[in-house]
């Protein structure tokens, strides 16, 4: 009789198409081993999540927040500052307390949610947190969560993390999540610009327009951008790759940005955008210390030189980093990675 898989829970965070993107490469990894149940915390992304991975039941989480309140800006130094003192907190603790309750599951994938990650440790789960990069160290929340995770993991090559990081030796550093490194591409004359910030890509192509470099633009909002009659301009694109065609690109800090841009063997300048724990910034630092990329800050854009420069400074750019960091995140490498962490810690 064949024995049943174990059920596990895999929490898929809603900020940025990145989060959706890196659970369709790891839930297939997952269900080798188990039944992965996917869940979420906004009803609108939970479409979004079942086209994406069809076939498995998606839950939806309450939301926590009161009707009408919005959610207050948060500081990322004050422990659970994102549950607010109300009955919504105490009814998406019980749902969640109730998920683990009715169907005994093995473990849960924290996709960056520290809520959750101490929840799930408290009701005694084993948990598998993703890592959020940058510098976590101010938000008591974060720290806590990584202290209760079984294990982390990073979507990216050891190199990248912050310098004195506390929990590298509970952390699995997974690499450039690519599907595979994509066969070297004949690269034409100009500039693409990846990136989402109106601000960026105007100023880029107000440096780059006059000396008559062609420029295409990957871009999910076009309301702004100045220049569209002098670019090529795409909005949605299911694959970056194929449409960057310049060996010259100037793109954001996200990880899949970053690894899907670096696996088509592409000279970066990176201009981060903001986030919590300045995690783009820090990966963009870190990039460039390493030669593997140019760093510019969006504080220097508004400069012509600074940016004519940052392009001039790509020649210092050494290949064989990159290539060191493609060998990193072979799918082979994190494949092989990810299932050992679902085997020692689920299983």
């Amino acid at each position: 009789m064949k024995q049943q898989q174990p059920n596990v829970l895999f929490y898929v965070h809603h900020h940025g198409k990145g989060h959706l993107a890196r659970a369709q490469h790891l839930v297939p990894l997952v269900e080798k081993y188990a039944t992965v149940t996917l869940l979420t915390a906004h009803e609108d992304f939970a479409d979004s999540v079942g086209n994406a991975l069809p076939k498995r039941k998606v839950i939806t989480l309450p939301t926590k927040w009161p009707k009408g309140s919005g959610q207050p800006p948060r500081s990322f130094n004050a422990a659970f500052e994102g549950i607010p003192f109300a009955p919504q907190a105490s009814t998406r603790a019980a749902f969640f307390h109730n998920l683990l309750t009715d169907v005994n599951y093995a473990g849960l994938i924290s996709d960056v949610s520290a809520e959750l990650t101490i929840y799930a440790r408290g009701a005694g789960l084993p948990v598998l947190m993703q890592r959020h990069s940058g510098d976590i160290s101010g938000d008591p929340t974060q720290v806590f969560a990584y202290h209760c995770a079984s294990a982390l993991y990073a979507p990216y090559p050891a190199q990248l993390e912050v310098d004195d990081f506390p929990f590298s030796s509970k952390t699995t550093f997974l690499g450039n999540l690519t599907p595979a490194r994509k066969e070297k591409t004949v690269k034409r004359n100009g500039v693409t610009i990846v990136h989402n910030d109106c601000e960026v890509v105007n100023a880029v192509c107000d440096a780059i327009l006059p000396t008559d470099m062609p420029i295409t633009v990957i871009s999910s909002d076009s309301s702004r951008l100045r220049h569209l009659n002098d670019i090529d301009y795409f909005r949605h694109v299911a694959d970056i790759s194929s449409h960057v065609e310049t060996g010259l690109v100037f793109c954001s800090a996200g990880n899949n940005t970053l690894c899907e841009l670096l696996a088509i063997d592409r000279k970066l300048i990176v201009v981060p955008e903001p986030r919590p724990y300045e995690e783009q910034s820090a990966k963009a630092l870190k990039l460039a210390n390493l030669n593997a990329a140019v760093y510019l800050p969006k504080s220097s854009i508004s400069k012509t030189s600074d940016i004519l420069n940052a392009i001039d400074q790509t020649r210092t750019i050494e290949p064989t980093v990159i290539a060191s960091l493609l060998h990193d995140g072979a799918p082979s490498q994190w494949h092989h990675a990810f299932e050992i962490l679902i085997r020692e810690h689920f299983l």
